[in-house]
């Protein structure tokens, strides 16, 4: 630098500022896009799931193993959640709803277009009681649902499903005779099954209910206590099943 002379001034770069601001921007206009591209590929895999569903479930009777239909176990005592309180002591080969239902419940869910029924039978852990499930076949889920409104446990309906005995385990005399309460119930929201149960004695040795005497209020609710055991024990059924079907439906 000759003597006396100043140093020029930095050059200032014009557009620095610009083009950080812009490459800013440009990431800022691009991070909603990502955004909706996330929500829409929800959506989609959503609707994906949705339409399984809708399609598996109504075949879902006929796809489905009868051990998955029919667990192994049902129902926890109270108190004790490691042990289930039923267990299935048989499965019943398909059935017509006339050879499988009561008669009047039969001719109405024939009504509603009943394509069949299947069975299982359970027995609870203390060995005395015995329960026939069976699941409906219908339609659509609205006649499931009239069906199940017009026989629910809290109408009291009695037992709807004829029973089947296992040979060789604790329902081996569990038979029609024995079924003292029962119900129907509707299987998820939007399904075409309706459930049903009958509840008794597993070993029919003693009339229930009928006590002689200063006991026969007794007798009364040893009855009534088998209606409160089938709408409890179809009730978890209904559940169990609903989860399953969605979760096959995924």
């Amino acid at each position: 630098m000759p003597p006396g002379r100043l140093p020029a001034p930095p050059v200032k770069r014009k557009g620095t500022k610009r083009k950080v601001f812009g490459i800013v921007f440009a990431a800022l206009s691009i991070f909603p896009l990502l955004l909706g591209g996330v929500v829409v590929l929800q959506a989609y895999k959503n609707h994906q799931i949705q339409v399984s569903n809708d399609a598996f479930a109504p075949v879902a009777w006929h796809n489905l193993k009868a051990d998955q239909i029919f667990p192994d176990y049902l129902g926890w005592p109270r108190g004790d959640e490691e042990t289930r309180a039923w267990s299935r002591q048989g499965i019943a080969k398909e059935a017509s709803c006339n050879e499988a239902l009561r008669k009047d419940f039969a001719k109405a869910v024939a009504a509603k277009g009943c394509k069949t029924a299947l069975r299982a039978t359970y027995v609870h852990i203390g060995g005395d009681v015995a329960a026939t499930i069976a699941l409906v076949v219908l339609d659509s889920s609205g006649e499931a649902e009239a069906v199940a409104e017009e026989f629910s446990w809290a109408k009291d309906p009695g037992p709807l499903v004829f029973p089947v005995a296992v040979p060789g385990t604790l329902a081996a005399k569990w038979v029609k005779e024995r079924a003292l309460a029962g119900g129907a119930s509707g299987v998820g929201g939007d399904l075409p099954y309706v459930a049903a149960i009958s509840v008794g004695p597993a070993d029919g040795t003693r009339d229930i209910g009928v006590l002689p005497g200063e006991w026969r209020l007794d007798g009364e609710e040893e009855t009534q206590g088998y209606s409160n055991t089938s709408d409890i024990l179809l009730r978890g059924f209904a559940h169990e099943l609903d989860s399953t079907i969605m979760g096959r439906g995924q």
